[in-house]
């Protein structure tokens, strides 16, 4: 449509990237369909039903006062399209700007990888049995680390003077 648009993780967990603008409405990538619909086609989009009555899991725990377990909430992707490969990571709604950069040799077209904490999978919307764990690149480990790393990481200990 030519106009500028948002990118948003579709569902807000799917890992999907999709193209949104505010006029015209969502816009896919050749792969990015079948993976939105695999995902809502297994309850990606349903919420968990409400228990009545005993708390489970980190419910529980605040109940008790406990602080419930953190999980990473920035994942990390690589991904390969028609045109190539980029690099991008996703928070919730929030995708950052995709880097390009080669693509493995393995990757194929419509397929990503993506790290979460320390696991590296490879994921596929059209070939489900390429979905399996896989040592990640590089680029993909370097992204996580630099995010981890404190401002003045590389800073010289004098502060430069």
């Amino acid at each position: 449509c030519k106009q500028v648009m948002n990118r948003r993780n579709f569902g807000g967990t799917s890992g999907i990237v999709v193209d949104v603008c505010h006029r015209h409405g969502t816009w896919f990538d050749s792969t990015e369909l079948a993976g939105v619909l695999a995902f809502v086609e297994t309850g990606g989009v349903a919420q968990p039903p409400l228990r009545a009555g005993k708390l489970e899991g980190a419910a529980a725990l605040a109940a008790e006062g406990t602080p419930a377990p953190r999980r990473p909430t920035r994942h990390y992707h690589l991904r390969r399209t028609d045109d190539g490969c980029e690099l991008f990571w996703i928070d919730g709604d929030l995708v950052s700007a995709s880097q390009p950069l080669v693509c493995p040799p393995d990757l194929q077209v419509g397929e990503r990888l993506r790290l979460t904490g320390k696991t590296c999978m490879r994921e596929s919307a059209q070939t489900p049995s390429r979905a399996v764990p896989v040592v990640c690149p590089l680029p993909l480990t370097n992204m996580e680390k630099a995010d981890r790393a404190p401002p003045d990481a590389g800073a010289p200990p004098d502060g430069g003077r």
